[in-house]
């Protein structure tokens, strides 16, 4: 569907619910625009994937990075 035919569609929604009232038209096509805005908005966000978030790194590589500074700190201590 282009999208004019889905603002155009949108905006007959609106005008039904309202009691077709008659001179809003141009009420109703841009609440209609702003409804399919946000709904291609929300359409986009939910195609994009989310970051994925790094993994926590396992506590024994942390320890392994940790030795050579404090085997260091120990050598200059014994100095």
């Amino acid at each position: 569907m282009s999208r004019e035919a889905e603002i155009n569609e949108i905006a007959y929604r609106l005008w039904e619910q309202d009691g077709r009232p008659e001179g809003r038209d141009a009420e109703h096509w841009y609440r209609a625009e702003e409804m399919a805005a946000a709904a291609t908005a929300k359409a986009k966000a939910a195609k994009a994937k989310p970051a994925a978030e790094p993994a926590a790194a396992p506590k024994a590589a942390v320890a392994a990075k940790a030795k050579p500074a404090a085997a260091k700190a120990a050598a200059k201590s014994k100095a």
